[in-house]
């Protein structure tokens, strides 16, 4: 099952358009909270400091400045939880570890130190998934919608395609969440795989 969404339908959503949409919708997502499945090995993170950094070369400085953002991941996810609702994260991670992958697990711990949901799945698990080609980019809001994410070649945002048939829906939450359950918490997960790695060159 390579395609959890038929090809066809939905709404093809910009990036400006997808980003004011999902976030109308984010406050108000209810018990079955934010569920986020990332297959890509490498996304262009744009002007994010510490990515930058990192593609500077300077992964000490690029670590530094994740550890500045916990003062603002704890006011953000403390929100999270008191507005009633949980983020999930499965990450998928094909060997050997790719720089990008090895630096956004070091950003996932932190998220997931304040109590962002993190999974990790390698990639030879989900084969049977990806018959087809690989799983799509997902993103589900409670309920609400689900959204396909779209990606130029360089891997920088470019959009979605949003759903909101409530069985479409119900589709990909389940499948991230069966892949969430299928998954090793991150905090062990980087302990053995990440921790004592090398810095990532040739980002």
């Amino acid at each position: 099952m390579s395609d959890p969404l038929p090809a066809a339908g939905g709404t093809y959503l910009d990036q400006e358009a997808y980003i004011a949409d999902f976030e109308r919708r984010f406050w108000n997502l209810g018990s079955e909270g934010f569920w986020k499945l990332e297959r890509m090995q490498s996304y262009d993170e744009g002007d994010f400091p510490s990515w930058q950094a990192l593609r500077r070369g300077d992964w000490e400085e690029s670590l530094r400045l994740i550890e500045e953002l916990r003062t603002e991941y704890e006011e953000y996810y403390g929100k999270i939880s008191a507005a009633g609702f949980a983020l999930h994260r499965v990450r998928v991670v094909e060997r050997p570890i790719a720089p990008y992958i090895q630096w956004e697990l070091h950003l996932l711990r932190t998220k997931y130190e304040y109590g962002e949901r993190v999974s990790v799945l390698d990639a030879t698990e989900i084969v049977g998934d990806e018959t087809g080609g690989p799983l799509p980019e997902l993103c589900v809001l409670g309920t609400e919608a689900v959204y396909v994410l779209d990606y130029t070649p360089a891997g920088a945002p470019n959009g979605a395609v949003r759903h909101t048939d409530p069985a479409m829906v119900t589709r990909a939450r389940a499948l991230i969440r069966r892949l969430h359950s299928a998954g090793e918490p991150l905090e062990s997960y980087f302990r053995r795989e990440v921790a004592e790695l090398p810095p990532p060159r040739g980002v």
